[in-house]
């Protein structure tokens, strides 16, 4: 029953990972860009431009939350929590231990924000879409 939940779980997360990287990481093509019209063109471009301000700030902050001390000590609870639950067997003691551990480590960050592999992935098509923007942009003589 654990190795279905486990793999259940593990199933979702790469498929919701799958999903979230088709629609957000995929950069405009350039037929998409040649049947924009100059508005078009800088609407989008502002767009990628706000993308790519808060891909760059979730990457901060994940990188500042990665060499915080606290976040050291919740993983390594968060490791005791679960060798206490796979080899403790059914000891009332090791239940309360494991719960202390499992309280220590708190919650993990499963959003997209905390997602560095994501947010890099934004972060490089908002940067493609901006410059091949500023691209047909000039070839269209749009006003910017």
């Amino acid at each position: 029953m654990k190795k279905l939940s486990v793999l259940t779980l593990a199933a979702t997360m790469s498929f919701s990972a799958w999903a979230a990287n088709e629609n957000t990481n995929k950069a405009f093509s350039t037929t998409e860009l040649k049947a924009m019209s100059c508005a078009d063109l800088s609407v989008e471009q502002a767009n990628a431009k706000r993308e790519l301000a808060e891909a760059e700030k979730n990457i901060a902050n994940i990188n500042a939350n990665a060499q915080s001390p606290a976040k050291a000590v919740s993983k390594w609870a968060g490791l005791a929590s679960g060798a206490i639950s796979a080899f403790a067997g059914n000891s009332e003691k090791a239940a309360k231990v494991g719960q202390i551990a499992q309280n220590i480590a708190g919650e993990e960050d499963s959003s997209d924000a905390g997602n560095l592999t994501l947010q890099q992935a934004i972060k490089a098509k908002a940067q493609t879409n901006i410059d091949n923007m500023t691209v047909y942009q000039k070839s269209k003589k749009c006003k910017i």
